[in-house]
This record gives C-alpha cells, structure tokens and sequence, in this order.
C-alpha cells in the first residue's frame, strides 16, 4: 500500500481538490464515496478503480479497507454493496490533503487517467459560476398529502387489532435537479451545517445513482481497538421555535407517544443482546439529541469486545439489527409485511445501511436516513415517521416533511 503524508511531494494525488477528483471519478464510472464521521474534522474521499461494484458477505472483521451499502429490504448477500478503497484520501476539514493510500501505485493507468481528467476539470471550471440549485420542475402530486395520512390510519388501525406494536411508514417528495448541479459542493455544504451527522455523497455509476445524506444513526460502529457501539434514536420534534430560533434542550418537553417509540427501539436492541448471551454492556440514555432542524430522543450502548473476546461482535449484530424498529416496527415481521403490502414503493437503499468497513482498521455503518437520490434527472428525497397508537396523521405527514426539509434546505437554492 503506498501512502504518503500531506508534507510529501512524492504523489501525484497530491494538490488535487477533493471535489476536482469526485467529479473527474464520476465521469471515469469508478464507484466512489465521499464521507464525514459524525464530530470529526477529516473528510475522507474513496475510489474503487478496478473491480466495480461488488457483492460482499456481511463479516465485517473479513473485509478489506472499503465502503459497505445496503437496501433496507435485506433478502440476501446480493443487497449488500462493496465499494473497494483502491484509492482512499483524507483530507482536513479545509480540504488539505493529510494522507494517502494508493493500493494501485502511481502508474497505473488508471489513476494517471484520473489525475489527467481531474487537472483538466480544474482548469475548465476556474471560469464558470454555475448554480448549486435544484428547480422544482416536476408537478407536486396533489393527493400524496391524503394518500399518506390514509396510510397512517390503516397503520393505526392495524395495532390496535393487535397485529404489531409500531411500523415506520416512509414517503418521497421528488424535485427535479438542473444539469449544473454540484454534488461534492452540496455534500461540503451538508458537512459543515451537520457536524453530528454522518454526511456521505456516493456514486453507484451500475445503477446510474448518487445518494447524498445526512444520518444522525449509528448501526453499529468498532474501533480499532475493539469498542462497539450502536443507538436507539426516535421520537421527533422540531429543533427551532416559530421565530425561527434554536430551542433549547432543557426546554425540551417529550409526550407518551415519543417516550414510548424511542423505549421500543432500545428493548429491540437488549433483545438483540439477549439473544447472543451478551450481558456486559453500557447502556446511557434516553437523552435529547439535536440532528439538523430536529431533536430526538437517543439511547447510546456499548460493548467492549476485547476481554469478551468477540471481535465479530460488529457483523453479529449486523445482522440480528436490520432493519431495526426505528426503520421498520415492532415486532419486525409484521411489520415488514405490512409496509410491503401498504407502503406502494421500493424504498431501495433508504433506511439501508452505509459507510466505511475496516478503513484504519474501524468499522462505521449508519442507517441511511435524512437521505436524497439522485437519478435520471430526478432528485427523490425520503422521510419516514414512527406510527404507534397514539399517532395523529396531520402530525406524522408534517414529521416526514420537517424531515424531508433537512436536506432540502440545505441543497435547494430555487424552488
């Protein structure tokens, strides 16, 4: 592996700007994903040049250093992503290059082709003042407001016949984007507005895709030096009041209903914990927690792996998770059965799961949430809401839309 330090003059990576090298791997097709660990200054920037697009195992501890994504319709290891750190730069938090590892070397061809296209977009773009903007070109659909709330009712109605306890219904809100928008600016924009979230930007060139997001949701995470970590976070409330300013946390007042949707999601995880035989862990919360313009109730557990020598702990509970009852409901599946039946479309990667696995040697996956897909001209935009017995529709539609705006917010800046 060949890696060098930002004092180093010895890589020809090296001076090149991180949105240059996005925009010239975009158009070389190389998978690729630009990310932002929740309260860290490093952006890190990794490009898959030789393999593509792969399928992988979910055995964390057994992959290289590369960037994982996944549907929320979990079937089979065919929904799993795997994007190769052929390539994986970080950079300081003002985009100086700090380090390099470059598995390829600095002649292969096609790094050189990615230096050569990222200089050449450098001096193409020191002329123009394009827009970062999205248009609202496509026609808002008049009934998506009663279609939803009706959906929440049936839901409502479904618990109260006993069939689950909670089910997280999800909709879209759909704009459509002009030719000389930015992703890379936007993500930078995303990443200094969210510094508590996991901001990421990926390019899935096989599905024709970018999926650009802010999550404030741990899965699960291991260090290095074999700490686990996951959360509980539900419940939902705006961040700001009518004037328009931050409130408070100790102002912050939580009804029954939050209260109970957010204890659902932490009982489903010692659950998960109990079904493993696993005791020993810390378990703080619930407490407010801020995420863009909204707070939410969030419960932090964590394992040390070392002396229960269980470095695997990561993948295990990968899989017992997802989809967790913040994404999906309670019991999981009831729940997924209805929202296969009444949800009415394929949420594909949102209320998945994505991030790096084993990049210097630490394993971070967040449910991919506060999230935006951009496709055929179309910027698609998903928001979800926790429906328990205590739900009122009007409310739960206006959660999904103060989700939705989260991102919106930030990118649009026409409407």
């Amino acid at each position: 592996m060949f890696s060098v330090q930002t004092d180093s003059r010895l890589s020809i990576l090296e001076g090149l700007q991180v949105e240059k090298l996005w925009n010239a791997s975009k158009r070389l097709g190389f998978p690729s994903a630009l990310w932002r660990l929740p309260h860290k200054n490093e952006i890190k920037l990794l490009i898959s040049v030789q393999q593509g697009i792969q399928k992988c195992q979910p055995d964390l501890e057994k992959l290289t250093p590369g960037f994982v994504m996944s549907t929320f319709h979990w079937e089979n290891n065919e929904d799993i992503l795997f994007l190769e750190g052929d390539i994986i730069i970080t950079y300081s938090e003002n985009y100086q290059i700090r380090n390099i590892e470059n598995k390829l070397g600095e002649e292969h061809t096609e790094v050189k082709k990615l230096v050569s296209l990222a200089g050449e977009i450098a001096i193409a773009e020191q002329n123009e003042t394009a827009e970062n903007s999205i248009l609202a070109t496509c026609p808002p659909d008049p009934d998506s407001r009663a279609r939803f709330e009706r959906t929440v009712e049936l839901a409502i109605a479904a618990i109260r016949q006993k069939q689950f306890k909670k089910v997280v219904l999800s909709r879209t809100k759909t704009f459509g984007y002009s030719e000389d928008f930015q992703p890379a600016k936007a993500f930078s924009k995303l990443a200094k507005i969210y510094p508590h979230a996991f901001v990421s930007l990926v390019n899935l060139p096989e599905q024709n895709e970018l999926w650009l997001g802010a999550s404030p949701e741990v899965l699960v995470q291991q260090t290095a030096e074999g700490i686990f970590k996951t959360m509980s976070l539900a419940g939902t409330q705006t961040a700001r009041n009518t004037a328009g300013e931050l409130i408070p946390k100790y102002d912050i007042r939580w009804g029954e209903k939050e209260i109970e949707e957010q204890a659902l999601v932490s009982r489903y995880i010692v659950e998960c914990f109990k079904k493993i035989r696993l005791r020993e862990y810390l378990e703080t919360g619930p407490k407010a927690t801020l995420a863009g313009n909204l707070y939410h109730l969030r419960t932090d557990f964590e394992v040390d792996t070392v002396p229960l020598n269980f470095p695997e702990l990561a993948s295990v509970m990968l899989k017992l998770l997802h989809p967790t009852s913040a994404v999906c409901g309670v019991p999981k599946v009831p729940s997924l059965r209805f929202l296969s039946d009444i949800e009415g479309y394929d949420r594909s990667f949102y209320s998945g799961f994505l991030g790096p696995a084993q990049v210097s040697g630490e394993t971070n996956l967040f449910v991919n949430l506060r999230t935006v897909r951009f496709k055929d001209g179309k910027a698609t935009f998903f928001a979800g809401a926790g429906i328990t017995e205590d739900s009122i529709p009007e409310r739960e539609w206006e959660e999904t839309e103060l989700k939705c705006d989260t991102l919106l917010n930030v990118i649009a800046t026409e409407f």
